[in-house]
């Protein structure tokens, strides 16, 4: 069996999707399957970084232009168009953004059988909460046709999935819930102790509004009369201008001592904060996932989050942490 796999982006910085996407490539590849990824170029390192997770996967990456949510690469469209009745599925990653919806388009114009990954944001969140009527418009030009042709939707948790029913369009039997697969590399070796010294809570993730930051340094002056010597690490890209503006926050609040920006981080920088944290905290507004969640709890750390990060059932059932 062969399938492709269609995504906005393979750097590390795009967060869950990239290390999800990894996961499961490899665990294709133990189940015989044979993985093809097709994505923009990105740096020298972050393909090397992306080939290394993914191990036997190939890569076909293509000039593109643009940022964030409005890249768009013609030549990976085409590729798409030409090659996509080579593959027994073509497993689309992401909504709105032009890689993910017109490789799609382009897939189903040539009768390919189409896999959608929308990536949580099918919700009423990503609807109401920014730029709602170029969503709207959006959504009925380019994603309702895709998702009412497409073979199968894939959701990552039973929530992700249940709010989607809100669009009315019939899932009937074509939805299916399939977590991402662990890589298991954040566990800690057999034997080992954190360090005793100050409490340490981190965040892990993309320094964007929807992870709602600000709730966390307002909660951190709580934190920090009760444990004087508590130590916040805050890691992750994203936003510039949200990340300066939290950091002006903390200012005001006068808890910028105890707060540690650390830009993004992965391999053994990432390791070495899961094996120094007391707690992770992701306090998302919305979340369709939460890969750092899984992160953490590999590596033994109680998490603690909010009810719109939909692992919370998870959590909650099996006791691994607060959901607040």
């Amino acid at each position: 069996m062969k399938v492709l796999h269609v995504a906005p982006s393979i750097a590390r910085s795009y967060g869950g999707p990239t290390e999800s996407l990894a996961g499961y490539a490899v665990a294709a590849a133990h189940a015989g399957i044979e993985v093809s990824i097709a994505a923009p170029r990105c740096a020298v390192d972050e393909v090397d970084s992306f080939a290394a997770r993914s191990r036997d996967a190939h890569l076909h990456l293509f000039t593109a232009f643009g940022s964030g949510a409005f890249v768009i690469s013609p030549a990976l469209v085409r590729w798409v168009a030409r090659s996509a009745r080579s593959y027994d599925v073509v497993h689309i990653h992401g909504l709105f953004n032009p890689i993910s919806s017109l490789g799609a388009r382009a897939a189903l114009r040539k009768g390919a059988a189409v896999v959608v990954r929308p990536f949580g944001t099918l919700s009423r969140y990503t609807f109401q909460h920014r730029r709602t009527a170029l969503k709207e418009t959006y959504f009925r030009m380019l994603e309702r046709q895709n998702l009412i042709g497409a073979a199968a939707l894939h959701f990552t948790t039973t929530t992700e999935r249940d709010d989607a029913g809100w669009h009315g369009i019939d899932f009937g039997g074509r939805s299916h819930v399939v977590p991402p697969p662990s890589h298991g590399a954040a566990a800690l070796a057999e034997g080992s102790f954190r360090e005793a010294g100050p409490p340490v809570v981190l965040f892990l993730g993309r320094i964007v509004p929807v992870k709602n930051l600000e709730c966390l340094l307002d909660a951190w002056t709580s934190v920090r009369r009760g444990n004087p010597d508590a130590v916040l690490v805050v890691a992750g890209a994203g936003d510039d201008a949200y990340a300066t503006s939290l950091k002006q926050h903390a200012a005001t609040l006068g808890i910028a001592g105890s707060v540690q920006f650390r830009g993004f981080v992965s391999g053994a920088a990432k390791q070495d904060l899961l094996g120094s944290a007391s707690v992770l905290v992701l306090p998302s507004l919305h979340e369709n996932f939460g890969m750092s969640v899984v992160e953490a709890i590999e590596a033994g750390v109680p998490v603690v989050i909010t009810p719109e990060v939909q692992l919370a059932d998870f959590v909650r059932r099996h006791q691994m942490g607060k959901v607040v």
